[in-house]
């Protein structure tokens, strides 16, 4: 985030306004999160917010004014922590026990936990992938950056699909008392 803003020449102030917001919108989801998901619905809220990131995602890719960068990354979750703090981590952590047996829940957390660690090394080798496309593309300036964002947006658009699918059909995704 911080190399697509110094390409978009963002001062520091425009630069901390637009990591702050990012973060906030993370902060906000997570509350939303907590309080109104299970009213909503886990399965229907993980593929709201992961459509949500995903919108924010692509406009944060197609912004250059601060004020434009600092909503989208809000609206995005687009933040410079490297990880995710928002709503799809604390709905994923409490739906995750209940769709495994009890004997099973302790190794597949441990899985959870390794995988969230390895996408975590995943985004942060990715952070180099506007460089390795200035260098192997014809993209130059701020496009790399952007052609970056954009496929991070494309995951958001694979979470979606993801939590719309089979492994959310489980009874933890739902409301109680839902059929």
């Amino acid at each position: 985030m911080g190399g697509f803003l110094g390409s978009l020449d963002a001062s520091g102030t425009e630069l901390g306004l637009v990591i702050s917001a990012g973060l906030a919108g993370a902060a906000v989801s997570g509350v939303v999160a907590t309080f109104a998901a299970d009213r909503l619905g886990r399965k229907r809220f993980l593929v709201a917010v992961s459509l949500l990131g995903m919108t924010g995602t692509i406009a944060f890719a197609l912004s250059s004014s601060p004020v434009a960068l600092a909503v989208a990354a809000f609206l995005g979750m687009v933040n410079g922590m490297g990880k995710d703090r928002g709503a799809a981590l604390i709905l994923e952590q409490a739906v995750l026990p209940g769709l495994t047996p009890a004997g099973e829940r302790t190794s597949v957390i441990a899985r959870y936990t390794m995988m969230l660690d390895l996408g975590h090394a995943l985004g942060a080798l990715a952070a180099g992938a506007p460089v390795w496309l200035a260098r192997t593309t014809v993209l130059t300036g701020v496009a790399p950056h952007r052609a970056t964002f954009l496929g991070c947006a494309a995951c958001g658009l694979a979470a979606a699909i993801v939590y719309s699918g089979s492994a959310a059909r489980s009874r933890s995704m739902r409301l109680p008392g839902a059929h």
